[in-house]
């Protein structure tokens, strides 16, 4: 009953909201539209969307989700005793050779973190330390995917631009097992202040790219980001992993995603926060539509909204226009 009334209001409030004065999309061609940093409001021919968010309650909740990790807690690990080596302590690399080698060929680092069951690899430019903008992309791989993989894909424009990467492995390589948001945040800020340790980053200048349900876990991961402090994100890229209209039907981050709908985390959960938003099928354009308006509602910027649904699944990295259009976002954001 609970839940049929919410639903109701939401159905109500949105189709207020899509005929308040809100400026259109901008539709640069019949398949990828884009979005401004204005309120998200107006729906897209053939794309059909039902919003998501009843208005919150008025009591905004400073607090993790429950289970969920604080920052201060690391799981007990201390980045100064973290070292760098060639091979995960899991054996991801003996999975998956060739995403491996590739890694290492290009100069990539691990560093296990064992207490929490988990690894990143990273990769830094030539005369990062010395750099006037020491800024680091941290990737989230989608299921069954591999941190070496999404390192290598983000290496091309990495060199190019200097800025530093960190891939975070949540997962098995091939496998079924994930860690949530809570725990993914956890893992970045460990590795995040390892950065800072290490290589003398600039912590206020970070972005987060997730791919499938590394995007799926990227808001309940900014959302932590914002309510404890550290404000390590200045962009979040999310790529084909919206927030499902029935968040019961979601992958990863149900629970995060039901209390948003719920109000519980408040009007502003997403307040200061700025996303790039990208989709590369219909089912998950309906998605990324909704997440938009979900974000918006919520006190964030939605900074560009891309649909181009004949571009699959992986057509952010098909088409290297969309990277760079992030980037530019990103180093506006974190100069």
């Amino acid at each position: 009953m609970k839940r049929s009334l919410f639903l109701l209001l939401a159905m109500s409030w949105g189709a207020l909201a899509c005929n308040s004065a809100k400026p259109p999309l901008r539709e640069q061609n019949s398949s990828r539209t884009e979005m401004s940093a204005t309120p998200f409001g107006v729906h897209t021919e053939g794309v059909e969307t039902t919003p998501m968010v009843a208005q919150p309650t008025q009591t905004p909740v400073s607090q993790f989700p429950e289970g969920s990790t604080a920052a201060s807690d690391s799981g007990e690990i201390d980045v100064l005793q973290l070292t760098e080596t060639d091979t995960d302590f899991l054996g991801v690399y003996q999975i998956v050779p060739q995403p491996y080698s590739d890694f290492i060929k290009a100069g990539g680092r691990v560093v296990n973190l064992e207490p929490m069951e988990t690894f990143f690899a990273l990769w830094v430019p030539d005369g990062y330390e010395s750099m006037p903008s020491r800024r680091v992309m941290v990737i989230a791989h989608g299921h069954g995917g591999n941190a070496y993989r999404e390192l290598n894909n983000e290496l091309e424009f990495a060199r190019k631009y200097g800025y530093a990467i960190v891939a975070i492995q949540w997962g098995e390589a091939e496998g079924e097992r994930m860690f949530s948001g809570q725990q993914f945040y956890a893992f970045m800020n460990a590795a995040l202040r390892y950065m800072e340790h290490a290589y003398n980053a600039q912590l206020d200048k970070c972005a987060y790219r997730g791919w499938s349900q590394g995007s799926g876990i990227s808001y309940e991961v900014t959302y932590l980001d914002r309510i404890n402090g550290t404000d390590y994100l200045r962009l979040t890229i999310s790529h084909d992993g919206g927030m499902m209209l029935d968040a019961s039907e979601m992958s990863v981050g149900r629970e995060f995603v039901t209390n948003l709908y719920d109000g519980v985390y408040g009007l502003d959960a997403f307040e200061g926060k700025h996303f790039y938003l990208y989709a590369g099928e219909p089912g998950q354009a309906k998605y990324m539509r909704n997440t938009a308006e979900v974000i918006t509602n919520l006190g964030g910027v939605v900074e560009q909204l891309i649909e181009d649904v004949n571009a699959g699944h992986d057509g952010f990295y098909r088409h290297p226009q969309y990277h760079e259009e992030a980037l530019d976002i990103f180093f506006r954001l974190a100069p």
